[in-house]
């Protein structure tokens, strides 16, 4: 019976330092390893057991080969990097091997998936028409490695809102769900308006007529959209401040802020009435700036009335 207990004892002694022996456990290094990212850890090394597994699985041995290639990391480089990282001496009885071979088995992130999703952001959120868009997106400066190819890209929004010009696009990276990376896009953003364009050279002071000016479709990307006029009616008439090159985008700065008509022009007036117009003359009693309203005078009967200043000979009054 004596015997029999001591035999236990024994037993359960022997599955209890068995148990702890394979706890802490014996690392073992592999010849061979393969990696799926940007860099080469412990665990892509060694079989760690599972408490040296949480304390430095994640040691950054070194970076990983590009795809398709093999890195040979040497027994002194290991014991080098190992001791850099400050886990030699917790790697205490595991035998390094001569050499390691390491593989690279994961996948590059694709230019063109990149490009697509840059645009594709670009065309739904930027306020104006995908078609007058031009849009230019950088390479990547490094190679982005991937665990497979199913990763998916998403962009979020450009600081201050910029859609235009050089555009800079943040995009997370996620797999299976859960974010991994993220890497910033750069590319270059241009807008095409059909703006007003002088068709021949326009001195300063001149008063801008319908056949000084055409539309034509020009880049407008570094014009804010308050500098450019879409239509023929917003700039005929105006007095330009400087002058204007033929095919030249015609800019609020190249317009005068001075009145088209000054106290005491005789201008025509148009009465407008439910479409019928009919003309008489009137006598400006102030300055006068297009688009705006004027008070003028009657030089027959003398009365007084307004109206809205069309161009420099022009008063459009609506009864």
């Amino acid at each position: 019976m004596r015997r029999l207990r001591l035999g236990l004892i024994f037993l359960v002694l022997a599955v209890l330092l068995l148990g702890a022996d394979q706890a802490h456990g014996a690392i073992t290094f592999k010849s061979e390893a393969q990696v799926a990212g940007d860099y080469i850890t412990l665990s892509n090394l060694a079989e760690l057991p599972p408490e040296p597994a949480a304390k430095c699985g994640g040691a950054l041995v070194w970076s990983a080969p590009p795809p398709g290639e093999v890195y040979t990391l040497t027994q002194e480089f290991l014991r080098h990097r190992l001791e850099e990282l400050g886990i030699i001496d917790y790697l205490e009885g595991a035998v390094l091997p001569a050499a390691i071979q390491v593989r690279q088995t994961g996948v590059p992130l694709k230019g063109e998936d990149v490009t697509a999703v840059f645009q594709r952001y670009i065309r739904e959120h930027c306020p104006y028409p995908a078609e007058n868009l031009s849009i230019e997106v950088f390479p990547l400066k490094e190679p982005v490695i991937l665990p497979d190819a199913q990763v998916t890209l998403t962009p979020l929004p450009p600081r201050n809102d910029k859609f235009l010009g050089d555009v800079t696009l943040e995009m997370v990276m996620s797999h299976q769900g859960q974010p991994i990376k993220r890497l910033k896009v750069s590319g270059t953003v241009r807008l095409k308006r059909r703006v007003v364009c002088a068709s021949r050279p326009l001195r300063a002071q001149d008063t801008i007529s319908p056949g000084d000016i055409q539309l034509v479709n020009r880049e407008v990307t570094g014009l804010n959209v308050d500098d450019f006029f879409t239509s023929p009616e917003q700039v005929v008439g105006h007095i330009l401040a400087k002058s204007v090159g033929p095919q030249e985008i015609i800019t609020t700065r190249h317009l005068s802020n001075q009145p088209v008509i000054k106290r005491g022009d005789r201008v025509t007036v148009v009465l407008d009435q439910d479409g019928l117009e009919v003309s008489t003359k009137g006598v400006a009693q102030e300055q006068g700036h297009l688009g705006k309203l004027i008070r003028l005078i009657n030089p027959k009967s003398k009365k007084e009335f307004q109206g809205l200043v069309v161009d420099a000979r022009t008063v459009k009054v609506q009864l």
